[in-house]
């Protein structure tokens, strides 16, 4: 596994979370665990039978979703860094998503699992005041890890190998990646009165990825999402030249909010002016 994040050798200037983070392995620390829980997703996966069952919001959560999610907090929580994961989530990891804590989304796109389209991922972020400064996505049926540090560029690992990932598109035909599964009235208007021409349709926080690499230009979510749906895509987009906003104010999405729920957002090439969109996409200092 070839991991290429550039690090900064100056301790005295190296942020609080980089130096927790290299003092446990860094990137690759985190790349292995989501190769190991891709493993695990992946046997269950294979099974002519996959036990399921409903959430009480009414989604599925499906047995690989719990295995996985298993295996990820076990060993993130050897870090000592709090680990809210959606599949564990309690009130009382509200108090715990303050200043630096991992953030988990052990089977993104469960419905894509059941479906067995092979669209679904494993996202793991690395919070700190709010802004995701480590995001890794696995896809488990092709075996792709997208991966980026804070300051340290964005890349995709392959069979091995790792290349630097970019969007540096710069055409006027528009490309949105587009859920499978979610769609909303109001994106799709959105998308036809920006002029948007083409779309790709994917499932889970590929959509990010799709962006990243410049495979499209947009993703936007009108619609429910979790801080765990995003936080890895915006770390990994945010590296790749991107950016995502709140699609109410134009101001970058945060994380560690009362609930942890986002709005409705935005992710795109940064050169995109978006109409009726602030474009406050500050970034802070950590």
């Amino acid at each position: 596994m070839a991991v290429n994040i550039a690090a900064n050798q100056d301790t005295i200037q190296t942020p609080h979370w980089q130096q927790l983070l290299e003092s446990f392995g860094g990137a690759p620390f985190v790349v292995q665990i989501v190769e190991r829980a891709a493993e695990v997703v992946m046997e269950i996966y294979n099974r002519p039978y996959i036990h399921q069952q409903q959430k009480g919001d009414g989604s599925p959560v499906s047995e690989a979703d719990l295995a996985a999610a298993d295996l990820i907090e076990r060993e993130l929580k050897q870090t000592g860094i709090p680990v809210v994961c959606e599949e564990s989530i309690t009130a009382e990891h509200q108090h715990l998503a303050q200043g630096l804590f991992w953030l988990v989304d052990p089977l993104d796109g469960t419905k894509e699992f059941l479906a067995k389209n092979g669209e679904f991922t494993i996202n793991v972020a690395l919070v700190a005041k709010g802004v995701a400064v480590l995001g890794v996505i696995g896809i488990p049926v092709t075996g792709e890890i997208y991966l980026a540090v804070k300051g340290g560029g964005a890349q995709r690992i392959y069979q091995g190998s790792s290349a630097v990932i970019s969007n540096q598109r710069t055409t006027g035909n528009l490309i949105a990646a587009v859920s499978r599964s979610h769609g909303s009235d109001a994106g799709e208007s959105w998308l036809r009165d920006y002029g948007v021409s083409e779309k790709i349709r994917c499932g889970s926080a590929i959509k990010f990825c799709r962006v990243a690499e410049g495979s499209a230009d947009i993703y936007l979510r009108f619609g429910r999402t979790m801080e765990w749906d995003t936080a890895a895509g915006q770390c990994i987009l945010e590296e790749s030249g991107c950016k995502v906003l709140n699609a109410d104010n134009g101001e970058r999405l945060e994380y560690g909010k009362s609930g942890f729920a986002n709005p409705n957002f935005i992710a795109c090439r940064a050169d995109l002016k978006l109409p009726n969109v602030g474009h406050n996409d500050r970034v802070g200092n950590l």
